[in-house]
């Protein structure tokens, strides 16, 4: 990690500070904050943002020191509300932090940063090659819990890959999003309260779940975009006015981040 731009140091002064906002920290409340994050620091008067500023500029070249500044920033214990208000944080920070390279997020209860690692794609030569492969499968089977489901998502697999190999590409993508759709609901479903309680969820939505809870990381979120422009295809008047037709390498890079997705489901899942 990095430094911090000063744009970025200048735009999570002012998250912190909260001016005028129901999470607005007074001078004791930025000190308590600043301590909770294991900085020691004095406060000689004056504006509340700017002396937060120069305060982090000044621990910017300390890696530890920031990771620990933004894991507070989104820490529960730090809220009234817990939980809740600091998902609020992060979907606030996120955005700011991207462009330095960084996500921020919680696995469970436990905030953490990282960085974000946009090579992380299997190159698209290799993709057809871990789609066919039996290991993929394996992996399918290690990560649902229901066996039933494991059998069927194994199947549509097989089916996304016959399709592409036919030559029936919009066939293939619309399979992909299914493929996808199933595995997160069952994951889900089986380690969250909240997604078991409901019958359905969009594709979107179960994305947006797995990548705040730290299962997923940020680039497997651009699986949606390339799914959703073509999933809209299986009325075939919105295909012909897009004027799009999906290929070969249409479905090889959907399947890109559909890798990612199953190598960070392997890796980050709590092992429980």
């Amino acid at each position: 990690m990095g430094e911090l731009d000063l744009r970025t140091i200048d735009r999570l002064a002012t998250l912190i500070c909260s001016h005028g906002e129901r999470f607005e920290r007074s001078v004791r409340e930025l000190r308590r904050f600043l301590e909770g994050a294991g900085w020691t620091v004095d406060y000689p008067g004056g504006a509340r943002i700017p002396w937060l500023v120069e305060t982090i500029r000044a621990h910017n070249h300390d890696r530890e020191a920031i990771e620990a500044l933004l894991r507070r920033m989104i820490d529960p214990r730090e809220y009234d509300g817990g939980l809740s208000d600091a998902q609020e944080f992060v979907d606030r920070l996120n955005p700011v932090l991207t462009t330095d390279g960084l996500e921020v997020g919680h696995r469970g209860a436990r905030p953490f940063v990282r960085r974000l690692d946009d090579n992380n794609d299997v190159p698209l030569e290799d993709v057809a090659g871990r789609l066919a492969d039996p290991a993929l499968r394996d992996q399918v089977r290690n990560l649902v819990r229901n066996p039933a489901m494991a059998q069927i998502l194994i199947a549509r697999l097989d089916e996304v890959e016959a399709s592409r190999r036919a030559g029936a590409y919009l066939l293939a993508v619309i399979g992909t999003g299914s493929f996808v759709e199933g595995l997160l609901h069952d994951i889900l479903v089986s380690r969250t309260q909240t997604t078991r309680k409901e019958e359905r969820a969009p594709l979107a939505d179960l994305l947006a779940r797995a990548h705040a809870l730290g299962w997923i990381q940020h680039d497997a979120l651009k699986f949606n975009g390339y799914v959703r422009e073509y999933r809209n295809f299986v009325h075939p008047r919105q295909q012909l006015e897009s004027g799009l037709f999906p290929d070969n390498d249409t479905v090889l890079l959907c399947w890109q981040p559909v890798l990612a997705i199953i190598n960070d489901l392997r890796e980050l899942l709590p092992q429980t």
